[in-house]
C-alpha cells in the first residue's frame, strides 16, 4: 500500500510505499525526469535528495538504521532492481518498470528540455571521476561539471568542498552503500537547495569507461546482477550468491507479517 510521507512537497509522495521499513517509489524514468525538472524551477522544494534500492540495498538497510533513516528521508528512492520491481506486488504496489539509475542518469543528460545546470561529482576514484565527468560533457549540452572529486575523502572534506560550491543545482554521488547514502545526508544539509542524486559507482565507472554495461536484453529480463558477477566474480559473488536468497527470504517474510498485521 503506498503511504504519503508527512512534512515533504511535490507529487513524488503520491509514488512512495514502503517494505518492511525500507522506502521505495513507484517512478518510472520519465517521471523522474518530469519530477526533476519541477525541483529546478523550484529550488524551495524539500526534500531534493534521490537515492535508489535494489536487493542489496535492502539488505544493508534492513540491519543499518542509519542507511534506512537516510533512505526513508529522500525524494525518491527509485526501483533500481527487478527484484524491488516483483516484491513491490506482494505489498499490493505495482511498479510499472525498473527506473535503473545509470538509465536515468544517461536519460537526463540527453533531455532536451532540461535547463542548464551546474554539479559536483563525487565517486570512485579521482581519475574515474575525471573521466567520467568528461562523458557527461559529452553527452550533454545542459549541465556542466564543475568540480569533480574522489569518493574516497572524509567527511570534513566533504563539507568544504560542498561549502565552496554551494550554487550548483545538482551533487551526483557514486560511491557504495551505504557511503553514498550518508554522503547525500551531508551534502544535503550543506546544499539545501541542490539536487542530491546518488547515481551509483556503477554509473560512474560506465561512464569512465572502466566497467562493461550489461546489454539491454539483460537489462530488461532483470539479469544485469548476473552480467556483473560473470565480468567481476570477486567483487560480487557474496553480494549477489548469498545476498539475493537472503533479500528474498526477507521480502516473504516482511510481506507475511504485513498482511497478518493488516488482518488482524
Amino acid at each position: 500500500m503506498i503511504e504519503p510521507k508527512n512534512g515533504s512537497d511535490g507529487d513524488s509522495d503520491t509514488r512512495r510505499f514502503f517494505m518492511g521499513g525500507v522506502a521505495c517509489s513507484t517512478h518510472t524514468i520519465s517521471e523522474l525526469l518530469a519530477d526533476l525538472e519541477v525541483l529546478l524551477r523550484d529550488r524551495t522544494l524539500r526534500p531534493r535528495t534521490i537515492l535508489t534500492v535494489n536487493a542489496h540495498i535492502y539488505n544493508c538497510a534492513m540491519r543499518d538504521a542509519a542507511l534506512r533513516r537516510n533512505l526513508n528521508a529522500a525524494r525518491m528512492v527509485t526501483a533500481d532492481g527487478m527484484g524491488i520491481v516483483w516484491a513491490a506486488r506482494l505489498f499490493g504496489v505495482r511498479i510499472a518498470e525498473r527506473c535503473n539509475m545509470t538509465e536515468a542518469f544517461r536519460a537526463f543528460l540527453v533531455a532536451p528540455r532540461m535547463p542548464p545546470s551546474r554539479a559536483l561529482l563525487v565517486g570512485c576514484s579521482s581519475a574515474e571521476a575525471e573521466a567520467a565527468a568528461g562523458e557527461i560533457h559529452r553527452l550533454s549540452s545542459h549541465c556542466r561539471i564543475i568540480r569533480s572529486v574522489s569518493g574516497y575523502l572524509s567527511d570534513s572534506e566533504y563539507r568544504d568542498i560542498c561549502a565552496q560550491h554551494g550554487g550548483v543545482e545538482f551533487i551526483f554521488l557514486g560511491m557504495g552503500t551505504p557511503r553514498t547514502e550518508h554522503v547525500a545526508d551531508l551534502a544535503a544539509g550543506v546544499c539545501p537547495e541542490a539536487v542530491v542524486w546518488g547515481i551509483g559507482g556503477g554509473t560512474v565507472r560506465i561512464l569512465a569507461g572502466v566497467m562493461r554495461e550489461a546489454p539491454v536484453a539483460w537489462r530488461r529480463l532483470g539479469l544485469q546482477w548476473l552480467h556483473r558477477l560473470l565480468n567481476e566474480p570477486r567483487q560480487n559473488w557474496r553480494r549477489n550468491l548469498i545476498g539475493i536468497p537472503l533479500f528474498i527470504l526477507r521480502i516473504l517474510k516482511t510481506a507475511w507479517l504485513s498482511r497478518c498485521r493488516r488482518g488482524r
